[in-house]
């Protein structure tokens, strides 16, 4: 397709505001899909009109004018464009700017501004922002279509992943918007569940995990209590081990629940403080066992984070053994061992699900209630994530 009988200046006062025609060598020469070559010209009243039409349709040439129809550019640029119809087929169709093409009414840059609105706000408000703003007349529904399918493709994977679920209010109903991360590489599966029984859990992460190039075995790690046997299942169906680790956030969070459940935050804080440096071994946790500073420093003093750990174990139980919920969040640790010091054995675990909270994090009201059809939230938000977000 080339552009004739128009001067440079007016050329490029509407190309430039496009941005994906494609020119061949030194010539103006446009391709727009598989749609027959024709030559277009810019008149001096802006009219954009084909100089050989041929009906993209049937191939006729068997076309006549059809009157014409206002186009206005994002930097709202008017033109008028030249509109066909074919006599054979009586197909309509019209002569539209380089990059256009057929069945394209916006350039991408207005289609990537609608999702980013689309995430924002409301369909319908979302429309008429671009016709305040930017004089553009388009629909909600266009701005609906503009946001991407969700991907049907295998994923690549590290083997190390995060679990998390939050609640969000799909069709006027509470649900769940469960989230498997791969720790590493940032991809990412969710879905809508119902509920939070095992067998909803289990299938959610046998579809998950099935998207994803998985090894033959795999490290997870989860919030709360209730995963164990659905995780079984897991491994049962897909063939594969399954080695958990369990947040270490939660655990200490739950265990500072249960002591200000029993109200004895003034006579148990220093044992918060000795488990909470157990699991995040750093100044600042250090800073926070006040008097108890410079002892736990000198026992520790060059020791391993595996070595810290018994140490600390051993004088939690030393200290607070004889309290009943003390004694039974240690006999608790002893029972799970493995699965909540996983992270000693292989450096790579996550301690936490802090990834898939991050990921929550972002947009998070907006998510749980602007959003009223599951398709909706999942599409905009795989697109979000994917290509908005700075996070991993």
């Amino acid at each position: 397709m080339r552009l004739r009988k128009a001067p440079y200046t007016e050329f490029k006062r509407v190309s430039t505001s496009l941005d994906d025609y494609a020119s061949v060598d030194s010539s103006p020469l446009f391709l727009v899909n598989n749609i027959p070559m024709m030559d277009i010209e810019l008149k001096e009243n802006d009219l954009i009109s084909f100089m050989n039409p041929m009906c993209p349709q049937c191939r006729s040439k068997n076309v006549v004018r059809n009157g014409t129809c206002l186009r206005t550019l994002e930097n709202g640029t008017v033109f008028r464009v030249q509109r066909y119809i074919c006599r054979d087929c009586r197909y309509s169709f019209v002569a539209r700017p380089p990059n256009y093409g057929y069945g394209k009414h916006y350039p991408e840059d207005v289609r990537e501004k609608g999702v980013k609105t689309r995430v924002k706000t409301s369909l319908r408000k979302a429309a008429d922002l671009f016709r305040i703003i930017g004089n553009v007349i388009i629909s909600h529904e266009t701005i609906r279509k503009y946001v991407p399918s969700l991907p049907d493709m295998v994923m690549d994977s590290s083997g190390y992943f995060v679990y998390d679920e939050q609640y969000a209010h799909i069709d006027g109903m509470e649900k769940y918007r469960a989230l498997l991360k791969d720790s590493k590489n940032g991809n990412f599966v969710e879905e809508i569940l119902d509920d939070l029984k095992e067998d909803t859990l289990a299938g959610f992460l046998i579809r998950s995990l099935s998207r994803f190039a998985i090894p033959d075995h795999i490290f997870i790690t989860t919030d709360g209590y209730h995963y164990e046997s659905a995780l079984e299942k897991v491994s049962s169906s897909l063939n594969i081990r399954i080695m958990r680790q369990r947040c270490l956030f939660h655990i200490e969070k739950d265990l500072a629940h249960r002591i200000a459940d029993a109200k004895m935050e003034g006579h148990l804080d220093m044992a918060k403080r000795l488990v909470k440096y157990m699991f995040f071994q750093n100044r600042t946790n250090l800073k926070k066992l006040g008097k108890n500073r410079d002892a736990v420093l000198k026992l520790t003093e060059g020791m391993s984070e595996r070595e810290i750990v018994e140490i600390m174990l051993d004088r939690i139980n030393s200290l607070y053994g004889g309290d009943s919920i003390m004694a039974s969040f240690l006999k608790w640790v002893k029972k799970h061992r493995k699965e909540v010091f996983l992270y000693l054995e292989n450096p790579d675990v996550e301690k936490t699900s802090d990834k898939a909270e991050q990921h929550f994090s972002v947009q998070s009201w907006l998510f749980k209630h602007r959003f009223k059809t599951e398709e909706g939230l999942l599409r905009t938000s795989y697109w979000y994530h994917r290509y908005l977000s700075t996070g991993s």
